[in-house]
């Protein structure tokens, strides 16, 4: 049992031997643009297979929710934007008929648009989402109440909001979130969003204990450590507060967190019990994590693809290697032994990059 525990002690101090500080967040941090080079390969050829991102990235949070229910059938999967993912669209039929066509040499006047869209909706729907759907226990998206304007049909699936708003639209941003009993991070100075739980709005506080997500009233994302000074008093912020959901990064300025620090943090100033849930991104490496070779750059190994749209260093990868699915299922598993509740997957957008470099649409 001792050689267990050290070797189980080991592991989890490999696996999240990396930093916090630069986290990124899709749609309110900016990095590392499309290069020129990559805006004109948006325009070029005709390649004779294209993969599907879309299921592609599916398969990875199937996967892992698949383990972590296994283990733990309350732990609670988040998954970060990706609307695409929810549906099976219409790019996904006409990347099946591309497919076809360049395979076995369909007739077609152009092969980037094979169907036109009525007559891709007479076609059989393939329910690559439908399995995806059912393993993803909430959809966050950003600015359902400050900024966004268009609708988001999830079906059953629970929607959290991040918000960024201005001062004058925060109260009402607040009221309509309440309305819709939408667990919600709203916030409107930039300076205090995802690292300070202090000055984080706390809307509609809850005496009750959280035993499940939709027992749930309020939601704190907490993703930069980097405005603390030691991490007594990172933790003792969280604490000393009564969000029913807190969602962290695994590390404290490139130190891991501890199963006892987790645990510690699943009670609410209140007493009662609430849910800490691990930040992790599916799509995106990182060189200052366990895993990175010194020899490691873009382009080697090959699946190292180009530079984070989100997090300056971080490095957007193709996610359904072979090599890549190992790395996240061995991190997966040490975030699964620190007791986290649950995980907040984060760049599901990026199957986006990839078919920005194919002709379909």
């Amino acid at each position: 049992m001792l050689l267990r525990n050290l070797f189980l002690s080991t592991l989890i101090l490999g696996l999240f031997f990396c930093t916090d500080c630069r986290a990124g967040v899709e749609g309110f941090t900016s990095a590392n643009p499309y290069t020129q080079a990559e805006l004109d390969a948006q325009k070029s050829g005709f390649p004779r297979k294209i993969l599907n991102y879309r299921d592609a990235m599916r398969q990875n949070v199937i996967m892992l929710n698949r383990y972590a229910k296994s283990k733990n059938p309350n732990f609670i999967t988040l998954v970060h934007e990706g609307e695409d993912l929810l549906t099976d669209s219409l790019w996904e039929y006409h990347l099946e008929d591309y497919n076809n066509s360049r395979a076995f040499g369909y007739k077609a006047e152009n092969d980037t648009l094979l169907n036109t869209e009525e007559e891709t909706r007479k076609k059989k729907l393939n329910n690559l989402s439908k399995e995806y759907n059912q393993n993803i226990d909430a959809l966050v998206l950003n600015n359902l109440f400050c900024q966004y304007h268009g609708k988001v049909s999830a079906g059953k699936i629970p929607l959290i909001s991040i918000d960024q708003c201005s001062a004058q639209d925060l109260d009402s941003a607040i009221e309509e979130s309440v309305r819709q009993r939408s667990l919600t991070y709203i916030f409107s100075n930039p300076q205090y969003a995802f690292k300070d739980a202090k000055n984080q709005l706390l809307i509609n506080e809850n005496a009750k204990n959280i035993e499940n997500l939709s027992e749930a009233k309020n939601i704190l994302f907490l993703l930069d450590s980097s405005k603390y000074k030691d991490k007594e008093a990172y933790l003792s912020d969280i604490r000393n507060s009564n969000f029913d959901i807190v969602v962290i990064s695994p590390f404290f300025q490139g130190k891991p967190l501890e199963k006892e620090d987790i645990n510690d943090l699943k009670y609410k100033k209140n007493g009662a019990l609430r849910k800490v849930v691990a930040a992790f991104n599916i799509s995106e490496a990182d060189p200052n994590k366990y895993y990175w070779q010194p020899e490691w750059k873009i382009g080697s190994p090959a699946w190292l693809k180009r530079p984070s749209f989100v997090d300056k260093e971080g490095v957007i990868v193709e996610y359904w290697s072979e090599e890549w699915q190992n790395i996240i299922s061995k991190y997966f598993k040490g975030i699964m032994a620190l007791d986290f509740d649950g995980v907040f997957l984060t760049g599901l957008n990026n199957h986006k990059y990839f078919e920005d470099l194919t002709p379909l649409e």
